[in-house]
């Protein structure tokens, strides 16, 4: 239950991060952060689970706090940036009971392209930082404008989700001028083998197009998965899992 809350988490951390919006000239999204920036964030994440099975339900709290901290190493010849991120502290509790975060210390390095496109990844497996990340149109875009993405299915997620970003418009937060975006996930299709799973998540992100870096990131998520687990003697129980979980990311100083 903890992996597989941790893996829907991470899927949609980065996926969607009071509006205020004005006239503003379109602006070209890129992560292009200056080699030695260090940025620090602070996540929380915080839902519940019901798992049902023989007719019984069982309800599991959960959260998950957490510090992390972005190191800009340096820019190849062709501008794609070289980073590393720390998960210095943590802890994760389950119905009211804390332990401390395995994954505390835990050094991932990426380098990626200005758009957002992984290109290497140690540490993780690339095709799961590659869910975590925001890919940016190719052109300028302003308030109102919306493109979209995918995330392929993998072993964790068995399923393709759609991805809808808009412009909501532009505001400065913690000193820096961002674009606030909303971004809008849904599985494309429900069946993976014996697996029924739906996904939708809502949420706001507010990127620095400036800096070239994340600011903060609010998302609101909705998972239904249903799944036969076979009893023996040719006898087969359906085992439904909902999850419902709210993630807030800052930058920290």
């Amino acid at each position: 239950m903890l992996k597989r809350f941790a893996v829907i988490a991470s899927v949609l951390v980065l996926l969607s991060v009071a509006l205020a919006a004005t006239a503003q000239e379109p602006v070209l999204l890129q992560y292009n952060p200056a080699p030695g920036t260090t940025v620090k964030y602070q996540m929380n994440i915080r839902g519940t689970t019901v798992v049902t099975a023989m007719q019984k339900a069982q309800k599991t709290d959960l959260e998950t706090n957490m510090k992390l901290e972005q190191k800009v190493t340096g820019v190849d010849k062709q501008g794609n940036i070289e980073m590393t991120t720390t998960i210095q502290e943590g802890t994760i509790t389950v119905n009211n009971t804390p332990t401390p975060l395995p994954a505390i210390g835990q050094i991932i390095k990426v380098k990626m392209a200005k758009n957002g496109e992984v290109v290497e990844s140690e540490g993780m497996d690339q095709g799961n930082f590659n869910q975590m990340q925001i890919k940016f149109p190719d052109k300028p875009v302003k308030t109102g404008d919306s493109w979209d993405s995918s995330i392929q299915p993998n072993p964790q997620l068995p399923i393709p989700l759609s991805v809808k970003y808009t412009v909501l418009g532009f505001e400065t937060v913690d000193g820096y001028e961002c674009v606030k975006l909303q971004s809008n996930v849904t599985s494309e299709q429900g069946q993976a083998g014996s697996i029924n799973l739906n996904v939708k998540a809502t949420g706001k992100i507010w990127f620095a197009y400036k800096a070239g870096i994340m600011v903060k990131n609010e998302v609101t998520s909705n998972m239904i998965m249903v799944m036969e687990s076979d009893m023996g003697g040719g006898k087969k129980e359906k085992i439904d899992t909902r999850m419902n979980l709210t993630l807030k990311m800052g930058i920290v100083k």
